[in-house]
């Protein structure tokens, strides 16, 4: 009884004011960083089966400290709108019992020990051992419900009705007149650091309750917040709350919460970091489930409409298209009903594409058969810059895009990246009416066929790809390409392309075309080494021939392969034709010896109605070695890759080797 009393007088056991020592608070502060006897602390932990409702017993302690505070609001600040207004209290949950006995063990530590001892850590330790069956929010918890039984019941006391003598001699006895009616305005304000210290705590809680209750179903993220941690800072918190409000409440305090503010801003850097992980925590759960939403509709669109509302913040923009040839902003269902290709490109979107695409687009057929073109950007880098570029290209299409490229649906980019399989090569991925895929990605034969290609489904690639004729040297040497080759394949000229990455290679190749022609031969020679259009064509032949799951033994896809191997494998190539009709079609390594002899067989030209074509073929015969293994390059074609290839040399199986490859943005 005597301790008791004691304690409501703000005394210790032996009846001397409580006061707190400078070094209780130093090791108090200190302990927040002590990661080994945090660890201590948190190998304490031995929780047991219990069927505690953490909600209904935050819902009390919330409660409590709402309805405290606020009275502590209006008595710092009465002239104030802080404590202006009632509090709003949560419904309990009748039937409710919460753990009567710990929370008294757990308040008699907080209060008659805590200030007994010089070290506070040992407080500390009775505290954590005291909670060790518990779970570690319930821990928690229950520090907290502690702290609000000795605020709350301290502090109701101060709207005492003048009419009930009993609470006003209980507010006498616990001094509240004099702190309530202080003459030293500093003590008060060091009530108003403590009460918003104990509501940054209650926050910190709410947290962890939160978080609890949030992460059940996505447990993929339930480390997202150190819960352990968290629970020991909140509990030296409390403790702290505890020891600076039985000395504040003492008759005589000589710190006056000189190092509270200190802890106080301490305690609001940890709430950061809680509440931070928290939010990122709910931000990655709606990413979770707008991932689900989203796979789903991509498995089984219904309608283009809604399928291409999903690849933007609708809620943040609802006429997030705009049409550039009208320059206006429109809404997604302007799509409804339309087969709709989807532009899917970073920054890199090359002026070429978008003059196919704008020839395409200005296609009246095109439009009669309701077909549109939207542009999605996937741009993952922001700042000023970024949009001018962004502008830049959008100024340049007559058709859809999306207004602002912070619209585009991040968790829409995972599903593009992973389903369709944009790495951060352009693609084109048509849909029909319904927002069904008709062909993933139609960009290659948009490239090499253009319009011919519409409505640029897998059955039209088929088709075009059938066509009795079809040369691979003339669908590579084009006239946007190569100016006039057209011309001299016309006129049955000999046409030499070439590549390497050796300059020394290149001169070797350049000085022995060069006697050639001066000896007259009519050559007409191409280096493409750096010609990104001539490579970004041949991929796209490539790709649009396996695409239609094409026989890699045919004729027209082992010439196209070889061309692509001999550069990526021995680093150069070298083609001669004459007019259309390929003659050669090999790698440097074996063309230049031949280049480099030109002396010793250029006196067998036009002998014996031998011409260039035929002797420059018989000489490479001779100096032609078969290689040991036999090579084709495929480059990055994700869903296409063949996985049973029969070697066209012997009748094995060829064995698939993946290679990574960085040209540091060449060729």
């Amino acid at each position: 009884m005597s301790t008791i009393l004691a304690h409501l007088l703000g005394m210790d056991h032996k009846g001397k004011p409580h006061q707190v020592d400078q070094s209780m608070w130093t090791n108090l502060l200190a302990s927040f960083d002590d990661e080994k006897f945090m660890k201590e602390m948190v190998n304490t932990h031995a929780p047991e089966e219990e069927d505690m409702d953490v909600q209904s017993l935050f819902h009390l302690v919330d409660n409590a400290l709402h309805g405290t505070t606020a009275i502590v609001d209006s008595i710092v600040n009465p002239t104030g709108t802080q404590g202006s207004g009632k509090p709003s209290f949560k419904p309990l949950k009748e039937g409710f019992n919460p753990p009567l006995d710990a929370i008294n063990e757990v308040g008699c530590q907080l209060t008659c020990k805590a200030l007994d001892t010089k070290n506070v850590r040992q407080t500390l330790v009775s505290l954590f051992h005291e909670l060790s069956s518990y779970s570690w929010v319930n821990k928690a918890l229950i520090t907290l419900s502690s702290l609000a039984v000795f605020y709350g019941d301290f502090w109701r006391l101060a709207r005492v009705e003048p009419l009930d003598k009993l609470a006003e001699s209980m507010a006498i006895l616990k001094g509240l007149p004099a702190i309530t009616k202080p003459t030293d305005p500093q003590k008060i304000q060091v009530f108003g650091v403590l009460n918003e210290m104990i509501k940054t705590t209650l926050n910190m809680t709410q947290c962890l309750v939160d978080f609890e209750h949030d992460s059940k179903d996505v447990p993929e993220l339930s480390t997202m917040i150190d819960v352990a941690s968290s629970v020991y800072q909140i509990i030296i918190s409390i403790l702290a709350c505890s020891i600076q409000f039985t000395s504040l409440i003492s008759t005589v305090d000589d710190n006056k919460g000189k190092d509270l503010p200190t802890f106080a801003r301490k305690v609001n850097m940890i709430h950061h970091s809680i509440k931070r992980h928290y939010e990122d925590f709910l931000q990655k759960k709606e990413e979770i489930k707008e991932y689900q939403r989203l796979q789903r509709l991509f498995n089984a669109p219904t309608d283009n409409v809604e399928l291409i509302k999903a690849l933007f913040y609708i809620k943040d923009d609802p006429q997030p298209l705009f049409l550039g040839s009208k320059k206006t902003k429109d809404k997604v269902e302007s799509l409804r009903r339309k087969n709709v290709l989807l532009l899917i490109s970073d920054l890199k979107l090359t002026s070429h594409d978008l003059s196919i695409l704008a020839k395409i687009y200005n296609e009246r057929k095109f439009h009669e058969e309701r077909y549109e073109i939207v542009w999605v950007p996937i741009i993952e880098q922001d700042g000023e810059e970024v949009i001018k570029q962004f502008q830049n290209l959008q100024l340049q299409m007559p058709w859809y895009s999306v207004h602002s490229p912070k619209l585009t649906n991040r968790v829409a980019i995972r599903i593009i990246k992973e389903k369709w399989h944009f790495r951060q090569d352009t693609m084109v991925t048509v849909l029909d009416p319904l927002g069904r895929v008709s062909n993933q990605n139609a960009l290659s034969m948009i490239r090499v066929w253009g319009w011919d290609a519409f409505p640029f489904t897998g059955a039209v690639a088929t088709d075009i790809w059938k066509r009795p004729g079809i040369s691979w040297f003339e669908l590579l040497a084009t006239d946007f390409i190569f100016p006039k080759i057209q011309e001299a394949i016309k006129a049955e000229k000999y046409i030499f392309l070439y590549g390497a990455e050796e300059p020394k290679v290149i001169q070797e190749i350049e000085e022995s075309l060069k006697k050639m022609i001066d000896d007259g031969f009519s050559i007409v020679a191409f280096n493409v080494t750096k010609s990104q259009l001539f490579w970004t064509r041949l991929e796209s032949c490539m790709l649009s021939k396996l695409q239609t799951r094409a026989d890699l033994h045919e004729p027209l896809m082992q010439d196209i392969l070889r061309l692509y191997t001999n550069f990526k494998k021995d680093g150069g190539f070298a083609v001669l034709t004459k007019g259309s009709r390929v003659v050669i079609n090999e790698s440097h390594v074996h063309i230049t010896r031949v280049l480099m002899q030109y002396e010793t067989w250029k006196k067998h030209v036009n002998v014996n109605g031998k011409t260039f074509d035929m002797i420059f073929r018989e000489q490479f015969d001779r100096v032609y070695i078969l290689p040991r293994c036999h090579h084709f390059y495929i480059p990055n074609m994700v869903g296409y890759i063949p996985e049973d290839v029969k070697c066209p040399v012997c009748p094995r199986m060829m064995n698939n080797i993946v290679k990574f490859e960085c040209c540091h943005g060449a060729h």
